[in-house]
C-alpha cells in the first residue's frame, strides 16, 4: 500500500528534537563570533571554519586600511554613511583598534573609495559569519 504524505514526513522528521541551547550561550557566541571574526565557529568546534573566516575579513579589513579607506561616522546627517558606520562596527574589535591607533583614510588617495569598500564588505562579512555561526548553535544547518 502506498504511503500517505503523513507518514513519510513523520518518518523524515526526527523523533527526538535537539535541545535548544540557553540564550545566555547563544549570547555570548554571537558576542565572541562579533569581537573576534571566526570566534564563534571556533565555539562550535568548527576549527577550519573559523580560521578561513578569520583570515579572510581581517584580510579584507587590512586591505580596506592599506587603500587608505575611510571610516564612516554616526554624527553625519547622511542616513547612508550611518549604515555604513554600523556596518563598519560589524567587524568586531579590528575598528576600534584601527581607531585607537589614530588610523585616519586618505579621501584623495586613489583607491580610497576601493578601501571604504573593503572596510564596509569585511563587516557585512562578518555579519554573516555570526548568523552562521547561530544557525549552526541552534542545529538549524550542519
Amino acid at each position: 500500500m502506498p504511503k500517505t504524505s503523513n507518514e513519510v514526513i513523520n518518518k523524515a522528521s526526527p523523533a527526538v528534537k535537539a535541545e535548544k541551547p540557553e540564550t545566555a550561550k547563544l549570547v555570548r557566541l554571537c558576542v565572541a563570533a562579533w569581537l573576534v571574526p571566526g570566534a564563534g565557529h571556533y565555539i562550535l568546534h568548527r576549527r577550519g571554519r573559523a580560521l578561513i573566516l578569520f583570515l579572510t575579513i581581517l584580510t579584507m579589513f587590512a586591505f580596506g586600511l592599506v587603500m587608505k579607506g575611510q571610516f564612516f561616522s554616526t554624527g553625519s546627517p547622511s542616513w547612508l554613511e550611518t549604515l555604513g558606520y554600523f556596518g563598519e562596527m560589524c567587524v568586531g574589535i579590528a575598528m576600534p583598534v584601527a581607531r585607537f591607533f589614530t588610523y585616519a583614510g586618505d579621501p584623495s588617495f586613489v583607491s580610497a573609495d576601493f578601501g571604504t569598500t573593503f572596510l564596509v564588505s569585511a563587516g557585512m562579512l562578518n555579519l554573516l559569519a555570526i548568523l552562521d555561526a547561530y544557525d549552526i548553535a541552534l542545529r538549524r544547518k550542519p
